[in-house]
């Protein structure tokens, strides 16, 4: 059901937005299930279910959706990793990549190397989709003595 549901979402592009809410509890299911194929399969159905409903209203639906493939990233499986950073970027695609970014600094510094390679991965793809678009999502730094942290043009634009 996965894969066909996979395939349909993949030609039908923008009709997918009639379904989406329909499909979202099968989707969940599958991005958490224990079998790592349904977790593969899903997440390349979040991908084509997201690049189709770009910019059509669904976004409450996709970041629901976001929150069960992203846990997704520290799978041990070359072929679920590939999946979810598809799933990912095609979710950056519809929600923006400062979405994206949010969930992404969290983990940048994180102790662990492990966590820290894969948020650096997401955060490198991120960047080279859209980095001028990731400058509105970067957090605000207080100014200190000696250094000035303001973004002055960005500010003066808005």
């Amino acid at each position: 059901v996965l894969k066909a549901l996979s395939f349909m979402f993949e030609y039908i592009g923008e009709m997918g937005k009639d379904y989406i809410y329909a499909v979202t509890p099968l989707l969940e299911d599958a991005l958490m299930d224990r079998d790592a194929v349904h977790r593969q399969t899903g997440c390349a159905c979040v991908k084509h279910l997201a690049l189709g409903v770009a910019g059509l209203g669904c976004e409450d639906a996709l970041i629901h959706l976001l929150n069960y493939v992203w846990p997704n990233i520290f799978e041990d499986s070359p072929h679920v990793i590939n999946a979810t950073c598809d799933a990912i970027e095609g979710l950056m695609v519809a929600l923006g990549p400062n979405v994206i970014l949010a969930y992404t600094i969290q983990g940048l510094y994180h102790p662990a190397r492990k966590v820290r390679e894969i948020y650096w991965k997401i955060y490198n793809m991120l960047y080279m989709y859209a980095a001028d678009s990731l400058v509105l999502g970067y957090p605000v730094i207080e100014d200190e003595n000696e250094n000035a942290y303001a973004r002055t043009t960005l500010e003066l634009f808005i």
